[in-house]
């Protein structure tokens, strides 16, 4: 009977595929994540991403230390403020109160804002109506480098002044250190007039902030740009 010839490997060529085969198997397990297959997601890096939005929760702003809060909404700026309260003072003059926005106190001054822009805007409208019925009692809390002038200037001008309403307002800009509102007003005589004011976050409060030239007042012709907003 013929012999069939075959091909004999050395022993060494066999210890080298022998230990290829004990390599590729220690490398699928280093490759194989624990506790499932290598088509799931890890663990440890999916769920620390999909929990960072609730992180959102609290506001980025600090709120003032006379008790009203603080809020990241800027929604005044493009629509008027829900749930608007308007009181009238002994002098005539009408402002906006929210249980929200502020002010949280009311004598000797309308003060403590939540700082927001919303909070901003009710500030903005109070420093409109104090700057002309109680100056003595407003003007010790205005800041910026025109303040001293402005204190001197208003304390000095004993003249009754005209009640004007305040029917809307524009905001020029925000951020949570500095407003700048454009206060929409009418006269008795049915003219609508404004004035650029500044308001500035110092020491737990929003409070007006006076220019080296303070500003005027501009007879408005066009309110289109407006918010309507007021008693």
């Amino acid at each position: 009977m013929e012999k069939k010839s075959g091909v004999t490997l050395p022993r060494w060529v066999l210890g080298i595929i022998a230990a290829v085969g004990i390599l590729l198997v220690l490398l699928l397990v280093v490759l194989i994540p624990r506790g499932g297959s290598s088509n799931g997601p890890s663990s440890g890096t999916s769920t620390g991403t999909a929990e960072q939005p609730l992180a959102r929760a609290s506001s980025s702003v600090a709120a003032g230390s006379c008790g009203a809060g603080a809020s990241d909404d800027q929604a005044v700026m493009d629509a008027a403020p829900k749930g608007t309260s308007w009181v009238t003072t002994d002098a005539g003059w009408t402002g906006p109160v929210s249980k929200t926005a502020g002010p949280m106190v009311s004598s000797p001054v309308r003060s403590c804002f939540e700082h927001s822009a919303d909070g901003a805007l009710h500030a903005a409208m109070w420093a409109t109506i104090e700057i002309n019925e109680a100056p003595a009692a407003y003007m010790p809390s205005v800041v910026g480098p025109g303040a001293e002038s402005m204190r001197q200037s208003r304390q000095n001008d004993t003249k009754t002044r005209t009640v004007v309403r305040i029917i809307g307002y524009r905001y020029v800009s925000y951020t949570p250190e500095r407003a700048n509102v454009r206060v929409l007003m009418q006269t008795p005589m049915g003219d609508e007039r404004s004035w650029d004011i500044v308001m500035v976050w110092q020491d737990g409060d929003w409070r007006f902030w006076a220019p080296t030239t303070l500003p005027g007042v501009t007879v408005e012709s066009d309110t289109s740009k407006f918010i309507t907003w007021g008693s």
